[in-house]
């Protein structure tokens, strides 16, 4: 078994970094950058039953924005078919906003502070598929895409359990995603 501060090496090198001591905040800070962004990897706790969370700042031009331009969370569907539309009449999922994507409405809800704008994000060339992916690779629990800012993806798994695959495979996803973000 490999050790957390070899993991924390290890996971250093995804995103052409180092290990950052913030001992007074989280366990573990990895802060490198990712297709020309800053992203971070932290867990309050290396261990269950804490996740890892992924971030990536937009924010390159060093604008410093205080609130987003527009925020949009997106998490997968608890309840799908006859379970999903049950649980619609029992308000289980009653936040939702509909995007115009019948494909992405049934396996994710997506809340927003701007309908408009999530619409147009989401059925951006492109962003569907890439969010579909990121919950094939890591079935992350949040997604939240913050215009001006950057995005978090929340993963399920603590950072002791969580494979280097895993956390590859969905930073070179968010890495696209946030370029998507960028230019949009």
């Amino acid at each position: 078994m490999i050790s957390i501060d070899d993991k924390k090496k290890n996971f250093a090198q995804i995103v052409d970094g180092k290990v950052v001591d913030d001992s007074e905040r989280v366990e573990v800070s990895i802060k490198g950058s990712i297709s020309g962004f800053r992203a971070t990897i932290e867990a309050i706790k290396p261990g269950f039953p804490f996740s890892t969370t992924l971030y990536i700042e937009t924010d390159v031009l060093g604008e410093g924005q205080k609130e987003a331009l527009f925020s949009i969370t997106v998490t997968p569907r608890v309840a799908k078919g006859l379970s999903g539309i049950i649980g619609k009449l029992l308000l289980l999922d009653a936040r939702e906003a509909p995007t115009g994507s019948k494909i992405f409405d049934n396996e994710f809800i997506a809340t927003s502070n701007n309908e408009a704008i999530c619409q147009r994000f989401i059925n951006y060339p492109g962003v569907a598929e890439k969010i579909r992916t990121l919950s094939r690779y890591c079935g992350f629990r949040e997604l939240h895409i913050q215009g001006g800012k950057g995005l978090v993806l929340v993963i399920p798994n603590s950072f002791d359990s969580i494979s280097y695959d895993k956390v590859k495979a969905s930073f070179h996803e968010l890495g696209e995603l946030a370029q998507i973000l960028f230019d949009f």
